[in-house]
């Protein structure tokens, strides 16, 4: 009780509770004339905690509008990889020399992935193109993850639809397109670079051929194509090794469209075909034709080292009279060179 005595003694003791003058606030006054004399004068009180009040607002906003500001900034470099149309635009004025990257199948190896990336971009090459399975599985996650660890580019980047991008329903093919800004919103498409022409083909919507839109198309762009050099790039292989676990799953799934659509590269004189799927790399010339698989982005390996399975990507320099390529591994060792003339 002595205690509590003591307490109220105190609290009497304590300074009382000062109410601000209003008079000394500042008044905003209506009704003022020209001659300073006011009619029908209202006192506008505007309290002393307002003003901080306001202030917290204005901070409230200006930090909004810079997590705004820096959302829009980080997205910016997955944005650019996105927009394959606005790539296209880029990309045609390069010249030779030039220089572009070829990676494939980098899903399920993001530690690979991001290895051989950064070797890559080192090299500072004028565009990527990615061969495809760029993702385990249709799932919006996983593209997450994918344009995440791919936020380092800088360059133009061109997909190609792969098996494990688009899954097998027509849910994982839209999510797809909802990935990318793509010429018409279609996965096949091609774009111009150094006086080369560039295919971007669709193996997954026949699942092994070639649609008969896609076919249609092909056949128009390649009849009026007069380039130095074309390109083609596609995510399942048309040939593949005698020891490859894709025989049979690959374009080689019908045989007859297979071979219809290599006769039609030779007639429009394509110079090399690059395909993903197996995860490896194998070079094989075919009627002249060069045909590259580089599936070895992250992907598990398939083969042994000595018959290609190892990580790695595929370096192509365009010179103004042939082009010259390099099979580069994740410890940054060639494995391989071509030549096209």
């Amino acid at each position: 009780m002595k205690n509590l005595g003591d307490y109220f003694k105190k609290e009497k003791l304590r300074k009382p509770l000062i109410i601000p003058n209003l008079s000394l606030l500042p008044r905003i006054m209506y009704g003022v004339n020209s001659g300073g004399r006011s009619s029908n004068v209202k006192n506008l009180w505007i309290p002393a905690f307002a003003g901080m009040a306001f202030l917290e607002v204005v901070l409230r906003f200006g930090l909004i509008l810079f997590l705004s500001f820096l959302l829009f900034a980080f997205d910016s470099y997955a944005g650019s990889i996105r927009e394959v149309s606005r790539n296209i635009e880029r990309v045609q004025s390069v010249v030779p020399p030039f220089q572009f990257a070829v990676i494939g199948d980098s899903r399920d190896g993001e530690k690979v992935y991001t290895r051989l990336l950064e070797k890559i971009l080192e090299r500072k090459p004028d565009f990527i193109i990615h061969l495809g399975d760029m993702i385990a599985k249709p799932d919006e996650k996983e593209w997450r993850l994918f344009f995440d660890l791919s936020r380092p580019i800088t360059v133009p980047f061109f997909p190609v639809a792969g098996n494990h991008d688009v899954g097998m329903t027509s849910r994982g093919e839209e999510m797809y397109r909802k990935q990318f800004l793509l010429p018409e919103g279609k996965a096949y498409y091609s774009f111009r670079a150094g006086g080369g022409f560039f295919i971007i083909l669709d193996s997954e919507k026949g699942k092994g051929r070639i649609s008969d839109e896609q076919w249609q198309w092909l056949r128009e762009i390649l009849g009026s194509s007069n380039h130095a050099f074309k390109l083609v790039f596609l995510h399942r292989p048309l040939f593949l090794p005698a020891d490859s676990f894709k025989r049979g799953g690959g374009m080689d799934k019908y045989p007859s469209d297979r071979d219809q659509l290599h006769q039609l590269f030779l007639k429009a004189k394509m110079n090399a075909v690059f395909a993903g799927d197996d995860h490896r790399y194998d070079r094989r010339e075919k009627e002249g034709i060069l045909y590259i698989i580089s599936g070895g982005g992250g992907a598990p390996l398939h083969p042994f080292k000595e018959r290609g399975g190892y990580f790695h990507y595929v370096w192509v320099s365009v010179q103004a009279d042939r082009i010259e390529g390099e099979v580069v591994d994740v410890e940054g060792e060639v494995r391989d060179r071509f030549v096209i003339k």
